[in-house]
């Protein structure tokens, strides 16, 4: 068989990995627009590997399920969340190698070159939510009932309990497992032995070297509800930990300008952080808020001193919220407007009650060019 034959062969194939797990399926809606959060019941689903992570602007590249070939390049959109161990992440806590599930969107109106076009091998590459196995089955009520398990040979035989996904894996399956798979019960690690027909579990899944058969390795197994709980919580504390450092994300929906300087600026939180953060906004509510400037990745410049504070004129509470809103609009009123308040421009909000903090360099914004750079993708 020539080189050409063969090249056209692999082609073929990837394409139709695409075909068979939703991947090359076209959106029903047109590409969001700028400001708007996009419809939650349209994204994209596929499945992967998480391969390449860029923590910084909230990037990554994906080898999709029953593919070998290349990668799936996306961006987090603005209010995009991603889940760890059942609670909410940031791109920085999945571990790379992690299995991640995902609903994708076309990129917003004047996002379309963020990610670059020799990159952009599926359309939908911008990223609502981006759950681990853990989280992903957890959020829709699927357990996992253990069938059998050979150790000699490495295999576990799984079948799903519980209400069923509609997405990823929800009928008996054949895992891998091996003596790096992490299991935990209580709140302890134990041995693989401690697995047993009949047992029920939650896991994360990783590369096996049969990815492209669809193959998974288990590398990690909770055996009970205390040792998921904790996994949960020590995530929870490190994702509440993060957004005091950085401040809660939002956008800006209006800003009315006064005669004599400053002006009521109005913006939505984005949702899905945990509810411990909210309510300190709201014990706080009374007290002044600093608001920075920041990107669509989020990234502010030297947030701790390039930000106004502002009181609250009014708290509004949006019933029905769509995926990615918090349902928490607020008004502020400021002595002084910094350049960057401009509809559809995000923000990070700081509670009155939380520290200041002075993030590392890299992940501030310290010049023009630097900017720039910041709105392309730049993996190798």
């Amino acid at each position: 068989m020539s080189r050409r034959i063969k090249w056209l062969c692999g082609l073929l194939a990837a394409l139709l990995c695409f075909v068979a797990s939703g991947v090359g399926s076209q959106e029903k809606t047109e590409p969001p627009k700028a400001g708007q959060f996009v419809p939650a019941d349209k994204g994209t689903y596929f499945s992967g590997e998480l391969v390449l992570i860029d923590p910084v602007n909230r990037r990554a590249g994906l080898r999709p399920d029953g593919d070998s070939q290349g990668l799936h390049y996306f961006a987090m959109l603005p209010y995009g969340m991603a889940y760890y161990n059942g609670a909410p992440a940031e791109l920085r806590d999945l571990p790379i190698g992690t299995h991640v599930h995902g609903y994708f969107h076309l990129p917003p109106a004047g996002e379309e070159q963020t990610i670059p076009a020799k990159r952009s091998v599926i359309p939908q590459n911008h990223a609502l939510t981006l759950e681990d196995d853990f989280s992903f089955y957890q959020k829709r009520g699927q357990t996992w009932k253990v069938v059998s398990i050979d150790l000699e040979k490495g295999k576990i035989r799984l079948e799903p309990a519980g209400s069923m996904a509609k997405d990823g894996i929800n009928t008996p399956y054949l895992f891998d497992i091996d003596t790096v798979t992490r299991v935990w019960k209580g709140r302890r690690p134990v041995e693989l032995t401690e697995i047993t027909p009949g047992a029920s579990l939650q896991f994360n899944l990783s590369w096996s070297q049969g990815s492209s058969n669809r193959e998974y390795t288990l590398c990690e197994v909770w055996l009970d509800d205390e040792s998921a709980k904790l996994a949960t919580e020590m995530q929870r504390r490190k994702h509440v930990r993060y957004q005091k450092q950085r401040w809660l994300p939002g956008w800006i929906e209006h800003v009315e300008h006064y005669d004599y300087g400053g002006g009521v600026v109005t913006l939505t939180l984005f949702g899905g952080m945990d509810a411990s953060l909210y309510e300190d906004f709201k014990a706080n509510k009374d007290k002044g808020f600093a608001v920075a400037v920041a990107e669509k990745t989020l990234r502010t410049w030297f947030h701790r001193s390039d930000r106004k504070i502002g009181k609250i004129a009014e708290w509004k509470d949006i019933e029905n919220p769509p995926v990615g809103s918090s349902g928490i609009q607020l008004k502020i009123k400021f002595t002084e407007l910094l350049e960057g308040y401009r509809p559809g421009r995000c923000v990070r909000v700081k509670c009155d009650s939380w520290a200041f903090v002075t993030m590392p360099p890299e992940e501030r914004l310290k010049s023009a060019a630097d900017q720039q750079e910041s709105r392309v993708l730049s993996f190798p």
